[in-house]
């Protein structure tokens, strides 16, 4: 019994290392969390969040029902997760090996190689970027929880403000200049 119990903790301390060690190498995938997480969520924000403004193009949250105020909620929380695993992971790649960029056969629109050559070179300010990218996703989820309108159209309008800032540092610099 004693033998079964040693194997049974060794294998559980190997699986463990293992684990570990598998975490460690996993990179975020950038394409596939913007496809995925930050992009379908971002959009449909902004639609929702659009219908309901007023005639002054004010948020009116009156025009949000329960179920609205849900999906809210949800499309907050998935763009939180897509800045946390980008913002925690242990390097991030552009995208998967052969995968295309949208629009980079576009003339000067980046390719994956360039834009994993802009995030190896500041990944502390990516990871800034990414955190922001989180922290308004945790922002939206919590104003759509309280149904507080006026926070959440502050929220939707910045969720721009933060992935323009950081597209034109790691999508495409060359059209800012290259900064």
């Amino acid at each position: 019994m004693k033998n079964l119990r040693n194997c049974l903790w060794l294998a559980s301390l190997v699986a463990v290392a293992t684990g570990v060690i598998a975490a460690d190498d996993t990179k975020a995938n950038l394409q596939l969390t913007m496809l995925t997480k930050v992009n379908p969520n971002a959009l449909a924000l902004w639609d929702a969040t659009n219908k309901a403004q007023d005639d002054n193009g004010n948020l009116d949250p009156r025009k949000l029902n329960a179920d609205a105020w849900g999906r809210i909620v949800d499309m907050g929380k998935a763009i939180e997760e897509g800045g946390k695993a980008l913002a925690t992971t242990n390097g991030v790649i552009a995208a998967a090996p052969g995968a295309k960029l949208q629009d980079e056969n576009n003339p000067g629109a980046s390719k994956a190689a360039d834009v994993q050559r802009y995030l190896n070179a500041k990944p502390a300010e990516f990871r800034k970027h990414a955190l922001e990218l989180q922290k308004t996703g945790a922002g939206i989820v919590e104003a759509a929880t309280k149904h507080d309108g006026k926070k959440l159209a502050g929220l939707s309008d910045s969720l721009d403000e933060v992935c323009e800032s950081c597209h034109t540092i790691f999508w495409y610099p060359q059209q800012n200049g290259g900064k």
